[in-house]
């Protein structure tokens, strides 16, 4: 627990800050809704037959003038590259830098097993990661609600559940990186989550990319693809869950192994 509690308190600066922005952006681009829902309604139509980059955005598939249409494009971009790019950061950081901070030579010396230790730090990241889609669900809540504008609780809820689970996958898997590294990289953790989204969007825009769905999370929590039928590809979800937790375990497995250097 004194681990989990260090981790948090090292963090805290990151996450204060990554989750103000997110969700003070996610707020503001929703207050903007009122003053653009006639212009949109008018464009709705226009952004729907731009081809290949409606279909990236899933603006093709979503109504954008609807009050969630907007907050699914808008604020659900900021959200799932945000949240995405600070998962990637927690779980890409928290192994190597015991070792390139020269921490690890403390750390090991505590009487506890390595697998306890990387179990702990896991952990610590999971738990921020859930703490910043609570604070974006609640942001998200109080936009509608001050616009005046009826919130669709099941396609709300299946759609930040989703963002939950994509985050939760892209943490564990930058934790399996992270093992195998010697040094801090925020590099490492951005690449991969941005790698993933830009995978989502090929995947919307050719049918040519469509096994791409099953390496990359962005697709299965893209808005455009939970609002139109309210539902979650769930097979998708477990699939990614698995290569989750394939990926951390082996993480966990190296790491209690590994030589420090």
């Amino acid at each position: 627990m004194t681990l989990f509690l260090h981790e948090w308190k090292q963090n805290s600066k990151m996450f204060l800050i990554w989750t103000a922005v997110v969700a003070g952006m996610t707020f503001v681009f929703m207050m903007i809704y009122p003053q653009m829902a006639g212009q949109v309604e008018e464009m709705t139509d226009i952004y729907a037959n731009l081809g290949s980059f409606s279909a990236a955005f899933g603006m093709d598939r979503i109504n954008f003038a609807t009050p969630l249409g907007f907050y699914g494009i808008e604020a659900g971009a900021m959200i799932s590259i945000g949240g995405g790019m600070l998962a990637a950061l927690l779980g890409g950081g928290i192994l190597c830098k015991e070792e390139g901070n020269h921490t690890a030579e403390l750390l090991f010396t505590m009487p506890h097993r390595r697998e306890a230790l990387t179990l702990w730090k896991a952990l610590a990241a999971g738990t921020m990661i859930i703490a910043f889609n609570l604070v974006c669900v609640l942001s998200g809540i109080a936009a509608f609600a001050c616009i005046g504008e009826e919130l669709l609780w099941k396609e709300f809820c299946l759609y930040h559940t989703a963002q939950l689970l994509m985050q939760l996958e892209i943490g564990m898997l930058c934790f399996c990186i992270s093992a195998f590294l010697h040094r801090t990289s925020m590099g490492v953790g951005i690449g991969v989550s941005m790698t993933c989204y830009f995978l989502q969007l090929f995947v919307n825009i050719t049918d040519k990319a469509a096994f791409l769905k099953y390496v990359t999370p962005y697709y299965y929590a893209d808005a455009a693809n939970i609002f139109p039928t309210a539902s979650i590809e769930w097979k998708l979800v477990a699939l990614g869950m698995a290569y989750g937790i394939v990926a951390m375990a082996a993480g966990v497995y190296y790491y209690a192994r590994k030589d420090l250097r």
